[in-house]
């Protein structure tokens, strides 16, 4: 854990200088009981313990998720914006540096994989177009020539 000054904002627009904790995923890992619950949402580290006993989903959900990264979960449920609001009351800090992921620009097709086999979504089925126009044409100048 190391803590580092950065400036944040007291909500009247005056720069305050607020400590930022940064906490390894190693770190974090080891807070995953009934005791302690730690999660990390897009790079940030929360701490709730104080709401398992609340959530709407039951404990069962946080436990699954604790002492890990939990963002892809928790943007597939859906929070509402209520959630996300409630959600910085538990903040603690943020990941380490070192332990984030590389954030992919999805919008950039050379970093995308998903468009680089596109043609075959298209290939397949023109061949198979064109081997049964062949198919058809023979069958019926064949028969054509037998009667």
């Amino acid at each position: 854990m190391a803590t580092v000054g950065g400036s944040g904002s007291d909500g009247k627009g005056q720069g305050v200088e607020t400590p930022v904790t940064y906490y390894r995923l190693e770190e974090v890992a080891k807070r995953n009981s009934l005791k302690e619950i730690w999660l990390v949402i897009h790079g940030r580290v929360y701490d709730v313990t104080r709401f398992l006993n609340e959530h709407p989903g039951g404990e069962e959900v946080l436990l699954e998720q604790a002492g890990a990264d939990a963002s892809e979960s928790f943007e597939d449920v859906g929070h509402s914006l209520d959630a996300r609001e409630m959600l910085k009351q538990y903040y603690i800090g943020d990941v380490h540096p070192n332990d984030l992921k590389p954030e992919s620009d999805s919008k950039d097709p050379l970093k995308n994989n998903t468009c680089r086999s596109c043609w075959s979504y298209w290939i397949f089925p023109i061949v198979g177009a064109m081997l049964l126009g062949f198919l058809y044409r023979y069958y019926y100048t064949s028969e054509s020539r037998s009667s």
